[in-house]
């Protein structure tokens, strides 16, 4: 079930109308000329309560995680029905058996960073050095 907010995209005012047209799946000018002749025949009781609800609805958050058991959370798909960015595994392909050319990007990364500590050592020993050096001259 969705809930009602207001809505970030279709938003005149307060994006109230906005909102619950996309709540109720229908055309939001539509909705935004029965709220005003609605308004109108009321004497305008109708405008404190727009803005009340304004006050009382929360705005459409920015994103809403989706959550597929297969891939677990995305941060870019809405639930609004629409599948997430990435396609959904049907079967196992009889090339998936086979072992991947190349190589595992762990273990490249792994490697990386243990050069980078070697490398970034070496230099703290050479500074070493040269503080203990400059330490006896004193």
């Amino acid at each position: 079930m969705k809930k009602l907010y207001r809505s970030r995209k279709d938003s005149k005012l307060f994006g109230l109308c906005g909102g619950l047209a996309e709540l109720l799946n229908v055309d939001s000018t539509l909705l935004r000329v029965v709220f005003l002749v609605t308004a109108f025949f009321t004497e305008g009781t109708l405008i404190p309560i727009y803005f009340i609800a304004c006050l009382v609805i929360p705005k459409e958050p920015a994103f809403e995680p989706f959550y597929d058991p297969a891939y677990g959370y995305s941060s870019g798909a809405r639930s609004t029905g629409r599948s997430p960015a990435y396609p959904r595994p049907q079967q196992e392909s009889p090339l998936a058996s086979t072992p991947d050319p190349q190589p595992n990007i762990d273990e490249m990364m792994r490697d990386v960073e243990k050069k980078a500590l070697q490398k970034e050592i070496e230099q703290l020993r050479a500074k070493l050095a040269q503080l203990e050096k400059g330490d006896k001259e004193l």
